[in-house]
């Protein structure tokens, strides 16, 4: 039974944002290269934040990851302003750059969904890796869809020297509740964040045309 988990949580990881990106695309018209973009532009800055990372010292466990968490959320986040800005120009639509979120969380499952994968037959699955994928695919797609969005609607809106850094802060946040706290109180950390992120986009959502 948890090797079946195991399986389901694999192939919700791998396949949820391919899913989602082409139910999104149906039904907005948004277009599928900002995404592509995002795949192929996750490839050196997770690289690269790895390589800085893996500097880090571990002896002092907060320190440590509130370095990941400022690290990830200047590298992502100032990574989808400089492509949002200065390379794709023409994805001027929200529902492009919602579609560039579900790409950039799309990466991020590859490397879990095959984590899930590779725990068949091992027995060392937590008993409930099926309901914690679905919710981690859930809040991933949510929370960064919902930070680009906010990063987007700075750059049409000329706001954003305030947005960016509210970005990367939101993402810190984040990222370090995920290491910092013990796994109830970093699920409902993640939950009230995505919500609250959640709701700044449909506000943003609502301005932009």
């Amino acid at each position: 039974m948890r090797d079946l988990s195991c399986l389901l949580a694999g192939i919700l990881r791998l396949s949820g944002m391919p899913l989602l990106l082409y139910f999104w695309h149906r039904k907005t018209g948004a277009r599928f290269y900002p995404a592509l973009t995002a795949l192929v532009v996750c490839f050196p800055v997770f690289i690269f934040g790895g390589f800085i990372r893996s500097n880090f010292s571990q002896e002092n466990f907060i320190a440590y990851y509130l370095s990941q968490g400022i690290l990830y959320g200047i590298l992502e986040e100032g990574a989808k302003f400089l492509v949002l800005r200065y390379l794709l120009p023409s994805c001027d639509r929200r529902q492009d750059a919602v579609s560039y979120g579900i790409g950039h969380a799309a990466f991020e499952e590859i490397g879990a969904g095959i984590s899930c994968l590779g725990l068949i037959g091992t027995d060392r699955a937590a008993p409930d890796i099926f309901w914690f994928a679905l919710l981690t695919v859930t809040t991933g797609a949510l929370g960064t869809a919902a930070l680009t969005l906010l990063i987007f609607y700075g750059i049409r809106t000329g706001r954003a020297k305030c947005l960016v850094p509210l970005a990367m802060l939101l993402h810190c946040i984040g990222n370090a509740s995920q290491g910092l706290f013990s796994e109830p109180f970093a699920i409902l950390t993640g939950i009230l964040l995505t919500a609250g992120e959640c709701y700044a986009a449909y506000r943003c959502w609502r301005v932009l045309t």
